[in-house]
């Protein structure tokens, strides 16, 4: 293997790898899989986006499939959650949805088959 395979992948590079996959093998799940955007650079910006619901912690994705909420977090094989994303899953979980931390392409091709 070159050291280019051997690289780690980030959290964004994984995630990217999923959606590509997921998008390519299965074009009807197109707009009911899709990212969170829950990152503010600027702390104006993210005031802003407080102001109007953003919640810390929240699911890399959210995946809507068959009436049910499948949130989905991405990790690297090294990554924890973040406090905040923790009492995030615990919310959800206390309600009822469906929360599952990602490590690889592989792990999300199992989860998917499992959901589909």
């Amino acid at each position: 293997m070159t050291g280019d395979m051997n690289k780690k992948k980030s959290e964004a590079q994984i995630q990217a790898e999923c959606v590509k996959w997921l998008w390519n093998n299965y074009p009807e799940t197109r707009g009911l899989f899709f990212a969170v955007n829950n990152n503010s650079e600027h702390v104006v910006r993210a005031m802003g986006r407080k102001a109007v619901g953003q919640v810390p912690g929240v699911s890399d994705t959210i995946f809507l499939w068959n009436g049910i909420a499948y949130l989905i977090e991405f990790k690297t094989e090294s990554g924890r959650q973040s406090l905040a994303q923790e009492k995030w899953q615990q919310v959800v979980d206390h309600a009822g949805f469906y929360y599952f931390i990602v490590r690889s392409l592989e792990e999300f091709q199992e989860l998917t088959e499992k959901i589909l």
